[in-house]
């Protein structure tokens, strides 16, 4: 059985930890073996929070530094923050498009351009995926957008079916975000800069 992790980070109240769960719940309709690992520190304060998602033939939660096949940013610096998880020729990274001002006072803010910067010689894709939760009618339906780009790269391919992630997707709003992200890269919409 193939084996695939992902790194999902972010910020608190982005709906981060129930990405985890929710691609775990979707494993288990579609028989795969799913471990989710959460780290989250000042996590309803704005603070960073990131889940490792394993899924296939693994044996413990938690992503080896460099091992990562995807990291996932719902804030653009978490990204940054979660590299040392990556590895710059194969790990696949994907941007929301949306900056958090650092809780800490004195912390400059950096733009997705200096984000993006950084991360020179790494295949990353940036999606609006809070654009796309409002199309879908709710902005908490975010991490649902992110998950539907995901699966259309591939990254749950012969693991996790479209039906087990509906059905784990519960909420209308969740469910078309999660297509109308499929669309995107679908139809082979230039997603960088949107």
């Amino acid at each position: 059985m193939a084996r695939v992790n992902i790194l999902i980070a972010g910020v608190g109240g982005q709906g981060i930890i129930t990405a985890g769960k929710i691609i775990a719940e979707a494993g288990n309709y579609s028989n795969t073996k799913v471990l989710i690992a959460e780290t989250h520190g000042l996590a309803q304060r704005g603070g960073g929070v990131n889940i490792h998602v394993r899924i296939g033939d693994v044996n413990s939660p938690l992503i080896p530094l460099g091992k990562a096949d995807y990291l996932v940013g719902l804030e653009a610096t978490e990204v940054l923050r979660n590299l040392n998880y990556a590895s710059r020729k194969h790990t696949t990274i994907i941007i929301n498009n949306y900056v958090v001002r650092p809780v800490l006072p004195k912390v400059r803010l950096l733009s997705l351009q200096e984000v993006l910067d950084k991360l020179k010689g790494c295949k990353v894709y940036v999606i609006d995926a809070n654009q796309i939760a409002i199309n879908a009618g709710n902005i908490k339906a975010a991490n649902a957008a992110i998950l539907g780009f995901l699966y259309s790269l591939g990254a749950f391919e012969g693991l996790i079916n479209e039906e087990s992630f509906i059905k784990a997707l519960k909420y209308e709003s969740n469910i078309k975000a999660f297509k109308i992200a499929q669309v995107i890269k679908i139809n082979g919409i230039d997603i960088n800069g949107i």
